[in-house]
């Protein structure tokens, strides 16, 4: 993997909410504190208020007075709806430079992200890896991670390593198939619909529907289903029937997604920008009381893999395939969030999964009361 040189800081990327669109990056600033050396990035709003960060922990949202102000200038410049994730009434949120240093001590036991400085101009590549003419490996990649969090009361975002970009594995059936119940909503798609199983179809690996013949028969809320808890590709072949691929790309590219490698029809990738914009998808439908939510919900919690893990429902889709291992979630905590993790790890050991299950706790622990006292979470599942 080529990756920076030297030991740089643990922390990537801070994104705060304050207006109506979705955040888009502004001028970097970097600070080190005297705790290690954090590097932060700051986003902003169009229009809106860009904080000027100096140094230690992220900052928090502005005065109620500034949010106003921020509010309006935004509507007047826009005149775009409220994202609806956000509050009325945002609430303050950071973490503590306990949560930090925690987390860089965690990414360092695991030996992940080794070299890498984090930031989006890194060059990790996590799909590096040398051979010789016999195909042995004569440098085995590195292994690296990259995590996306959003805090749902206060719109706080963060972003590490958000510069890598994996193979994107089946973390794409989380919008896809949120845009299909979103179509069932409007009216525009019968769940009743009967889709069958051609050989256009065909897709090799995870799945019932490949182990039997053409000609299998299925509704559209079958296949839905069979997408999420099988992680089943012919299904997702299927539903693409009902989808044209440029509806979608610009589905997905109105909800923040622009980097050209993660929207492309074959070999799609996916970083903390397309992970982000996944998890408000479903953060948002989730949260809509629309008439299919709860079955989409059910079908969410009952997939096979457990990585991302909380003491509450947490509703993911995760990805598993060459050079991923990723999982993302909508937490439905009393502080509800969203939690994206994306590694090229192999997904075979128990440490893969134990690494997932410590970051779960630490993002849970630091989360859950909005006064700054940390929880204990003894059992997270």
């Amino acid at each position: 993997m080529k990756r920076k040189t030297g030991f740089a800081a643990l922390l990537a990327g801070i994104i705060l909410l304050t207006g109506c669109r979705e955040a888009v990056p502004v001028e970097r600033e970097t600070s080190e504190s005297s705790s290690g050396g954090i590097q932060i990035y700051t986003y902003t709003t169009e229009g809106s208020f860009a904080p000027e960060v100096t140094s230690g922990p992220p900052p928090t949202v502005p005065p109620e007075s500034e949010q106003a102000t921020v509010s309006e200038t935004a509507s007047e410049t826009t005149a775009e709806p409220r994202d609806p994730l956000l509050p009325e009434t945002l609430e303050e949120f950071s973490f503590p430079q306990e949560f930090y240093d925690a987390l860089e001590e965690l990414i360092a036991r695991y030996g992940l992200n080794e070299g890498c400085d984090n930031t989006a101009d890194c060059l990790c590549e996590p799909e590096y890896e040398l051979y010789d003419s016999e195909g042995n490996v004569t440098e085995p990649r590195k292994h690296c991670v990259s995590v996306y969090f959003r805090d749902i009361n206060s719109g706080f975002e963060f972003a590490l390593n958000p510069g890598a970009h994996y193979p994107i594995a089946s973390t794409i059936k989380i919008p896809f198939c949120t845009l299909i119940y979103r179509k069932i909503e409007a009216g525009e798609i019968d769940p009743e619909q009967v889709l069958t199983y051609e050989e256009r179809h065909y897709f090799e690996g995870t799945g019932d529907i490949v182990k039997g013949d053409f000609g299998q028969q299925f509704t559209v809320r079958e296949l839905l289903q069979l997408a999420i808890t099988k992680s089943d590709n012919v299904a997702y072949e299927m539903l693409k029937d009902l989808v044209s691929w440029e509806e979608f790309s610009d589905f997905l590219a109105a909800e923040g997604c622009t980097h050209p490698e993660d929207l492309r029809k074959s070999k799609q990738k996916i970083c903390c920008e397309s992970a982000g914009a996944y998890g408000r998808i479903l953060a948002r439908y989730l949260r809509s009381g629309g008439e299919w939510v709860e079955a989409f919900k059910e079908d969410l919690l009952n997939t096979r893999l457990k990585m991302i893990r909380s003491d509450y429902n947490v509703y993911r889709k995760y990805g598993w395939a060459g050079f991923s291992f990723h999982d993302i979630a909508y937490i439905d905590a009393p502080r509800p969030y969203i939690l994206a993790v994306m590694t090229n790890l192999e997904g075979e050991l128990d440490s893969d999964y134990k690494f997932y299950k410590e970051l779960s706790k630490l993002f849970q622990e630091y989360t859950q009361n909005a006064d700054g006292e940390i929880l204990s979470s003894s059992e997270i599942n």
